[in-house]
């Protein structure tokens, strides 16, 4: 075969082939670089839906820990409220109970005086009554109670309560003062006077 001069290269019937050739040459070029950008299309869309993926878990997570925080929130407000309810009831059991002894001493002192009352004047040759109380046997209780008479005006004793009869109605009828009486009375309500109830009567 006959080498090709650069005269043949140039004759015109070698033009078309050249130009076949080089669209050929340009066809495979152009298809190469098609797929390449298809290629890299594809990657991006992917990397792209990849990215958005991942972007929707973060969200989905954010609100997974808000939704925990608020959680947390109520379950801390709830568990201040329970503390505060069970101190409250606490100082109100205390407070309750410290009045409770705070009574009970002061009915054990009012007692002890009265009973040492009724002793000085059982000293002294005065007869007093006791009233019974609920806790006494129904034998007991049923049977009378001799009630002392009362003392004269001006003398210690027993005095028994009539219709009409106050403490300081008492206390200027015996020349004492209304302190005196209660002090030898520390059991009685003046607002509760009951007739037939007796009052231990100090000397004025």
């Amino acid at each position: 075969m006959d080498n090709l001069s650069s005269s043949d290269l140039d004759s015109p019937s070698k033009t078309p082939l050249f130009i076949a050739i080089a669209a050929v040459i340009l066809a495979l070029v152009s298809l190469w670089m098609g797929w390449m950008g298809l290629s890299r299309a594809t990657l991006l869309e992917a990397e792209i839906k990849r990215l958005e993926e991942a972007a929707s878990d973060d969200s989905g997570l954010e609100e997974a820990v808000q939704a925990n925080k608020d959680r947390l929130e109520q379950l801390s407000t709830s568990v201040n409220g329970f503390s505060k309810n069970v101190n409250k009831a606490l100082k109100e059991a205390s407070d309750d109970l410290a009045k409770t002894r705070s009574d009970v001493r002061r009915v054990a002192m009012d007692a002890g005086m009265a009973k040492k009352m009724v002793e000085e004047l059982e000293e002294k040759g005065v007869q007093v009554s006791v009233v019974p109380t609920a806790s006494s046997s129904p034998a007991r209780s049923a049977e009378p109670v001799a009630k002392a008479p009362d003392a004269a005006p001006g003398k210690s004793g027993v005095y028994t309560i009539k219709s009409g009869d106050t403490l300081g109605k008492i206390a200027a009828a015996y020349k004492i003062s209304l302190s005196q009486l209660q002090e030898a009375n520390p059991g009685i309500d003046p607002r509760r006077l009951r007739i037939g109830q007796q009052l231990v009567v100090p000397a004025p």
